[in-house]
C-alpha cells in the first residue's frame, strides 16, 4: 500500500518536471515562481518541491521499505536533489553575462597588453572592456618603445585619444 503512494508521488513529480522541461525548451522560461532576492526562495519553490518529490518518491518506491531509517534516507536524498538543482541554477545564473558599455575614459588606470606597433609611438593594445578583451588604439605618452606582449597601464584619456605610460 505505501509503495503505491510513493510511486504516485514519484510519477506525479516526474511528470511535472517533464512538462516544465518541455515547456522551457519550446516556449522559453515560463517560470511561475516568485522571485525574491534571497537564495532560500530558490530552494523552497514549486521547482524545489518537484525535485524533492522526484528524489524522495523514487527512492522510497525502489527501496520498498517503509521503516524510519528508509524515511530518513529518503528525506536526505530528496534534500540532495533540491540543493543539487539549486546549485546548478546558481551556476547557470552566474554564466549569464550582462554587458554594460563602458565609456572610453573609464579605461584609464587599466592594465593592457601591447598587441602590435602601428608606428610613431602608436600602438594597438588589448584591454578588458565591456566584459571582454578588446583591441584599442593608444599613443605612448613619453615616446617609449614597446614590444608585442609588453604590459603597461593606460594613463590618460585626452581629446579622444588614450595614452599609455
Amino acid at each position: 500500500m505505501s509503495t503505491n503512494i510513493f510511486l504516485i508521488i514519484a510519477l506525479v513529480t516526474t511528470g511535472i518536471f517533464v512538462i516544465q522541461f518541455v515547456l522551457s525548451i519550446f516556449f522559453g522560461d515560463l517560470d511561475a515562481d516568485v522571485d525574491v532576492d534571497t537564495d532560500i526562495s530558490s530552494v523552497v519553490s514549486f521547482k524545489g518541491l518537484t525535485h524533492f518529490g522526484i528524489g524522495f518518491g523514487w527512492y522510497m518506491y525502489l527501496i520498498g521499505n517503509s521503516d524510519i531509517q528508509s524515511y530518513a534516507i529518503g528525506l536526505l536524498i530528496g534534500l540532495f536533489f533540491v540543493f543539487a538543482v539549486w546549485f546548478l541554477y546558481k551556476k547557470a545564473y552566474q554564466l549569464q553575462q550582462v554587458n554594460k558599455t563602458e565609456k572610453t575614459e573609464q579605461l584609464v588606470g587599466r592594465e593592457c597588453t601591447i598587441y602590435f606597433k602601428q608606428g610613431d609611438s602608436k600602438y594597438t593594445v588589448q584591454v578588458s572592456r565591456d566584459g571582454a578583451m578588446r583591441e584599442v588604439d593608444v599613443v605612448s605618452e613619453a615616446g617609449k618603445t614597446y614590444q608585442t606582449g609588453d604590459k603597461t597601464i593606460i594613463s590618460i584619456y585626452k581629446d579622444g585619444t588614450l595614452y599609455i605610460q
